[in-house]
């Protein structure tokens, strides 16, 4: 069972107001009701998808900039750890494949 499914079966006691235009009211009352949802399910469902992919998107930045903060200090305090020339080459744009440079 999903979390949204564990969420919807326990009691609601949180309240919700929202305001919104006859247009908006009307367009999602009909993909509820394709869905065979109340207006209510419906929005909480969508709603809750949505807070989870900004949740996680959030969790990769952060644990990106962990790693890029690690790879830095790594980078700064161990001299054995200096890049390469063809690396800084490929850094500053200026890569060339081997193969079309000797032709």
């Amino acid at each position: 069972m999903t979390t949204l499914n564990k969420t919807q079966k326990l009691t609601k006691t949180a309240r919700l107001e929202i305001k919104t235009t006859d247009f908006a009211k009307d367009l999602i009352k009909r993909a509820a009701s394709l869905q065979g949802l109340d207006m209510t399910s419906f929005i909480i469902a969508s709603a809750f998808e949505k807070a989870k992919a900004i949740i996680e998107s959030h969790k990769k930045i952060e644990a990106s900039e962990r790693a890029f903060s690690r790879i830095q200090k790594i980078l700064l305090e161990d001299e054995t750890a200096a890049p390469s020339d063809a690396l800084l080459r490929l850094m500053r744009g200026q890569h060339e494949n081997r193969r079309d440079a000797k032709m």
